[in-house]
């Protein structure tokens, strides 16, 4: 329960942070779902740029925008941050419900993460003795908070972790899932690589919720068929069920 209370007091930082809901009026998605990229320094710069050229392409495919559009309010939430030991805001949250929804939030993706990748190379050369370890537990951690205070509202909630191996900080991860778990998020893994031990981490101390997956990298060329596939498996898991969805206020 300290884990769900000091969540729920991040939660309301974060909308202090955002300044509250990008809407006048509360809007309704069919899934909401946060993206944590893996920055320490077991992730090179080049794998950030194939990253994020695989985000691109799989959110502009029509494949992902007909699954959204297939959903019961034809929109989700979608929000995007890096991590290591601490957290760096790459997209706020965001609408999307169309291919222009879509093509906004890759635009400010790609400023983000080049940004961002301009930042490293001048750390990783600073620090190039001592690298970034990979504190997947407040990366959880930080999803959650996000999730919980998100301008909008969903019957579902998905986080996504994108990394390359398992926490090497302090805590494991497993009490953080498990904390995501309880609220009632889905949390999905893509293991950049194929080490069969990540795999197994990912597997048993990441992932969990209903219809909850690992996906993995095996090589760059396959960054964007994954993604594709993994953001299509978010969106539609979401109203697969034949619920009846909830109606707009």
């Amino acid at each position: 329960m300290n884990r769900l209370r000091k969540l729920g007091v991040v939660a309301f930082v974060y909308v202090l942070l955002a300044g509250g809901s990008a809407d006048p009026v509360e809007t309704v998605t069919d899934t909401n779902v946060v993206t944590g990229l893996d920055f320490s320094h077991s992730v090179s710069l080049e794998e950030h740029w194939i990253v994020q050229e695989g985000l691109a392409q799989a959110l502009l495919s029509p494949e992902i925008l007909r699954a959204i559009q297939a959903g019961h309010h034809g929109r989700i939430g979608f929000a995007l941050f890096g991590w290591h030991t601490t957290i760096m805001p790459l997209l706020p949250w965001m609408r999307i419900g169309s291919a222009d929804d879509a093509e906004l939030a890759v635009q400010r993706i790609r400023a983000a993460i080049i940004e961002q990748i301009a930042t490293e190379a001048t750390l990783r050369r600073a620090e190039s003795r001592f690298g970034r370890p990979t504190d997947l537990s407040h990366a959880l951690s930080s999803a959650t908070a996000m999730l919980l205070a998100a301008p909008f509202r969903s019957r579902r909630s998905v986080i996504n972790i994108i990394g390359n191996g398992p926490d090497n900080v302090n805590e494991d991860a497993q009490g953080a899932r498990d904390a995501a778990l309880a609220l009632g998020f889905t949390i999905n893994g893509v293991v950049l690589g194929h080490d069969p031990d990540v795999i197994a981490y990912f597997q048993q101390k990441v992932v969990g919720g209903p219809g909850s997956f690992v996906e993995h990298v095996p090589s760059p060329e396959g960054m964007a068929e994954v993604l594709r596939r993994k953001f299509i498996n978010d969106i539609v898991i979401g109203f697969a069920d034949g619920s009846e969805p909830e109606p707009d206020h």
